[in-house]
């Protein structure tokens, strides 16, 4: 059976193996985009049990990003983020309960232009201070330390 710790440790265990908090940012959206196509799939092939399997491991990671989100040092770009968050979580629960594979991509979709923006941060973290900066301002960094459960 699937263990919500488990989900995040391997997440957090292959994203801490590289120090760059940017890249870590980009992995777990890359597994939750790749876990809510699977679930897409998965409705598809009426594959009831790994379509929740697959949708509760993208909702723990959509939590997990929007648990590191620290508004005070985030401000509006945590705001944002959040909304977002809340969004798509809302989008797959959706999609999930009504067996809504186009429902379940468009999810995916909607996360797809944040993940490509964190894409182009960390392609530009040669520049740690510049990388670090949009870290800071998105509030993300002074919690990442918490990847790893």
């Amino acid at each position: 059976m699937y263990g919500k710790s488990g989900a995040l440790s391997s997440y957090g265990r292959m994203a801490n193996s590289n120090n760059d908090p940017m890249q870590q940012i980009v992995m777990l959206y890359d597994g939750a985009i790749k876990f809510l196509r699977l679930a897409a799939a998965d409705i598809e092939a009426k594959d009831i049990p790994q379509k929740a399997e697959h949708t509760n491991r993208a909702l723990d990671i959509i939590t997990y990003l929007q648990g590191i989100l620290d508004f005070e040092l985030g401000g509006e770009v945590a705001a944002t983020l959040d909304n977002l968050y809340t969004h798509v979580s809302m989008k797959v629960l959706r999609a999930s309960a009504t067996l809504d594979a186009n429902a379940m991509q468009a999810a995916a979709d909607l996360l797809m232009p944040v993940r490509d923006s964190w894409m182009v941060v960390a392609a530009a973290s040669i520049d740690n201070s510049a990388a670090n900066h949009a870290v800071v301002t998105a509030g993300v960094q002074p919690r990442l330390g918490r990847m790893v459960a």
